[in-house]
């Protein structure tokens, strides 16, 4: 990653940074739906988009959370694309 880039997020907000890392997340969600469907795959996750205004109250630790669960949800269509293709 450029230093361009973390020097940019570095200087956020923590409720802008919480929204970039969830859009970041996202993408990478619907990179791997786009690959399934062109595959014919029904995806089984879903990752939730934080709302800067209403999860803008959430402490660190409901924070966390939210972002795992869109990191394991992830994890878990990319192993099941790796059992397909295995």
């Amino acid at each position: 990653m450029r230093e361009e880039f973390i020097d940019s997020f570095s200087v956020l907000d923590i409720n802008t940074k919480r929204n970039q890392i969830s859009n970041e997340l996202i993408i990478i969600h619907e990179l791997i739906k786009e690959f399934e469907n062109k595959k014919g795959i029904e995806p089984i996750t879903r990752v939730k988009n934080y709302d800067t205004i209403k999860n803008a109250s959430l402490t660190e630790g409901e924070m966390l959370t939210f972002i795992y669960e869109d990191i394991y949800n992830i994890q878990q269509e990319l192993i099941s694309l790796l059992n397909l293709y295995d």
